[in-house]
């Protein structure tokens, strides 16, 4: 083959080419079906290009959870969680736990365990970002392992919340993304009558925050007198007047730490609590927690406890 020849051979290929494609995308633009139409123009455009795995980024810790709650509400067989759900069977005090009015003589090892929940109970109250909740949580206190008085419960703390929620579409502060905003009223007693009667009432103001992986929570509360009798009027001098909850998610694993303190330099008083949560199974998470301070239970709120427990922990903070 001739220089010559040669080149009019490539000439033609190149071309061809383009004559080539132009008649399929002729052919394709007849097919009547959108589906096979659609299908002839991907087969003509080839593969996309892949999308890097670092490209698509996560949304924040925090953004998860509330989607997924979001999510849940729709389905009514549901219960979509509150504060973390968890059982403490190896939780141990240092502290006498001894009280004239419990009537019996508690151990130090006892069973912690808590139940929280939520839903929602209108959305779109005040607009399409807001919603009126309701929740409730329960944290309990058993003897399990005291045998000589059949295992009673030392004391159950009840607290009903009902108030309004809004999620800012596009909210920052000091860097902070802000994806809700809560107020609620919160009632919170230990069910008892006579000397282990606790009971309070309070208007809570709740801001989230959050930055990737890191999240928390700022509580600030009123307390409410809706009645003359009062079982515990000093309780905002050893639980203050809100709380702070910080929160990190390292791959399956949470740290975080919860404090409250009354801000008063000659009596101060407050407690902290860190809790540590890892996998078990797809499922359940191993947990750990320790708390030091006031206010553990509403029947302890003026006494200092120092506890640390090991169990397991179905729902979690983030």
């Amino acid at each position: 083959m001739t220089r010559h020849l040669r080149y009019s051979c490539a000439l033609l290929l190149l071309m061809g080419a383009p004559l080539a494609a132009a008649a399929s995308l002729q052919g394709c633009r007849v097919i009547a079906n959108d589906s096979q139409r659609l299908a002839c123009y991907d087969s003509l455009a080839g593969p996309p290009p892949a999308t890097p795995a670092s490209a698509e980024a996560a949304p924040p810790a925090l953004s998860r959870r509330l989607e997924n709650q979001q999510a849940a509400q729709g389905n009514r067989f549901a219960i979509v969680p509150y504060k973390p759900n968890y059982i403490l069977p190896l939780s141990y005090t240092s502290t006498r736990l001894d009280n004239p009015s419990y009537g019996f003589p508690p151990e130090r090892s006892e069973v912690k365990f808590q139940i929280s929940f939520q839903f929602e109970l209108l959305h779109g109250l005040l607009g399409r970002n807001t919603d009126l909740y309701a929740a409730y949580s329960q944290l309990s206190f058993w003897q399990a392992y005291n045998g000589k008085v059949s295992s009673p419960f030392r004391e159950t703390d009840y607290e009903p919340e009902v108030g309004i929620g809004y999620r800012p579409p596009d909210l920052r502060i000091l860097g902070l993304d802000i994806p809700l905003l809560r107020l609620g009223f919160v009632h919170q007693s230990n069910g008892q009558g006579g000397l282990r009667s606790r009971s309070w009432n309070r208007i809570v103001g709740t801001v989230a925050f959050q930055r990737g992986n890191f999240a928390g929570a700022l509580r600030v509360w009123k307390r409410m007198r809706l009645t003359s009798a009062d079982d515990n009027p000093d309780i905002t001098d050893y639980l203050g007047y809100g709380s702070l909850l910080l929160a990190y998610k390292l791959h399956e694993q949470t740290f975080a730490l919860t404090l409250h303190d009354n801000l008063r330099w000659r009596a101060n008083r407050g407690a902290l609590q860190l809790d540590y949560s890892f996998p078990l199974t797809r499922r359940l998470k191993g947990y750990v927690q320790y708390f030091n301070g006031y206010g553990e239970s509403l029947i302890d709120y003026n006494r200092s406890i120092n506890r640390l427990g090991i169990g397991i922990m179905l729902t979690d903070w983030l």
